[in-house]
């Protein structure tokens, strides 16, 4: 019988989101901006979706093909302030005013965040290519009540054109795994392949 003595549950978690502009994504190579803080952290939902076609031989499925699809993304903010909506889904901001024009141009983005599944460790991720929604507004009358006004972002993702990687996720808990202090430095990069080949 297994002992599942060192599996834990995992706690709800979530802080430290980043965005960062991709402002190139080619065969060669993808590249970002610096990376920008997003604060109040509410809720993220990764939603990825494969697309299956199955191969019908003899009276049964011969063989299943599967493909990547769209990876859905949604971003529950405690705040979201104009000048990173701009940003965000392209619109013009200057001297505090933004201005949403039919030709704005979404931009290709890269969401990064960390969450404290257990004590003292801390799981790392990014995911490296995609585009929001416009966000719906909604405004009412203030009442007796108190009520919270959480804005949210929906956007979907994609594979690289640069190497196929669409997310990169990391443990703090993992020996092997070193890059925790420079994970919102950059948009982290897989460490370079060692080269070395197995000898089997």
């Amino acid at each position: 019988m297994a002992n599942n003595s060192t599996v834990k549950a995992q706690r709800q978690s979530l802080r430290n989101i980043h965005y960062a502009i991709l402002t190139s994504d080619t065969p060669e190579g993808a590249a970002y901006e610096t990376p920008q803080p997003l604060v109040g952290a509410i809720s993220a939902s990764i939603s990825p979706t494969t697309n299956q076609e199955k191969l019908w031989a003899d009276d049964g499925v011969f063989d299943i093909a599967s493909q990547l699809g769209d990876i859905t993304l949604e971003l529950e903010l405690a705040a979201l302030p104009m000048k990173a909506q701009a940003v965000l889904l392209g619109h013009k901001y200057e001297h505090g005013v933004m201005v949403q024009n039919a030709s704005d141009e979404v931009p290709y983005v890269a969401i990064g965040f960390m969450s404290q599944p257990q004590p003292n460790q801390f799981r790392c991720v990014w995911l490296y290519k995609g585009k929001f929604q416009l966000v719906e507004d909604e405004y009412s009358t203030s009442n007796d009540s108190p009520a919270w006004r959480q804005p949210k972002l929906t956007g979907t993702f994609v594979q690289r054109d640069y190497d196929g990687n669409w997310q990169i996720s990391a443990d703090t808990g993992d020996p092997d795994f070193t890059g925790v202090d420079s994970w919102f430095d950059a948009v982290y990069e897989a460490p370079a392949d060692d080269g070395e080949e197995d000898g089997n």
